[in-house]
This record gives C-alpha cells, structure tokens and sequence, in this order.
C-alpha cells in the first residue's frame, strides 16, 4: 500500500499543503444560536433590497423583522411552521424540541408584551394579519402579546 504522501507527489501535490488547507476548511465560523421570534434561526434571514426573506428549509417563512428573541443549544430543532397562537406558532414548537432533546435556551431580554409591555402573567408569540388581528397562519407578522391584550385583539 502507498502512503498518502506518495500518493499526492504522484499527483504532484504536497502533504503538507493538503493538511495545511485541511486544518483551514476545518476551521468553523463562529454559529449564531439567536432564534428569531418567528420561530427561526437568525442565521436562515437574509436581508436584499431592504427585504427581509426567512428561509428555514424548503420551506419559506413569511417573516418581514428578524427579531431575535432567544440564544438556544441547537438552532436545527427551529425548523417548524406557525399554524396559529400559543402553542401552534413556530417559537413555541422549537422550544418544545429543544427540551425533548435535553437542549437549553435562555431569552435575550426577559419576555414582555409587545402591546401593552407587561411582564407578568402568560406572554405567547401570536402571528398577526396586517388589520392587527390574530392570524392562524404564517403572516410574516409576530408579537408577544400578554392574555389581556391576545383578547382584545
């Protein structure tokens, strides 16, 4: 058998150089673990034009502010649609995966409505339609809203 320093002067290549060039491709840029509050890796918006695109997977999102709202242990589990408030929107679907997997996460600033800026009592991501109302689908709009001002929206 040959050794791979034989086998790359036969290509008329260095061992040296390869590893060398290995060791630099190996080297990771630095990841951003934020999670935008429309349930998303910061790191999947792009902005062009002035536009903000989201584009977790095959999917698109219809995001419009990356927003981010979380620092999380592994943004891959952030890959889910929003189908409605509470429970059904993206944000609170990757959370819920993070913790099947025993991973952690931690809000960059304590969660407060959107609306009327409370912290106390339930705060739930809410997808919203442009006439300000609660939307069961992705709308590209999102806000905490406390339970008060989810109903009298």
């Amino acid at each position: 058998m040959t050794s791979a320093k034989d086998a790359l002067a036969a290509l008329g290549l260095s061992i040296d150089e390869a590893v060398e060039t290995d060791k630099k491709l190996k080297e990771q840029k630095p990841r951003d673990p934020r999670v935008c509050l429309c349930g998303h890796a910061v790191n999947k918006h792009t902005v062009v034009n002035g536009i903000t695109m989201c584009n977790p997977s095959r999917m698109t999102c219809r995001c419009k502010n990356c927003k981010p709202v979380i620092e999380v242990d592994d943004t891959r589990k952030f890959l889910r649609k929003t189908t409605g408030p509470g429970y059904e929107h993206a944000l609170i679907r990757g959370i819920a995966a993070l913790h099947e997997i025993g991973k952690g996460m931690k809000w960059i600033e304590p969660p407060k409505c959107d609306r009327c800026s409370t912290t106390e009592g339930r705060i739930v991501p809410v997808p919203i339609t442009d006439g300000k109302t609660v939307a069961y689908e992705d709308t590209g709009r999102n806000a905490l809203l406390c339970d008060k001002c989810l109903g009298e929206i």
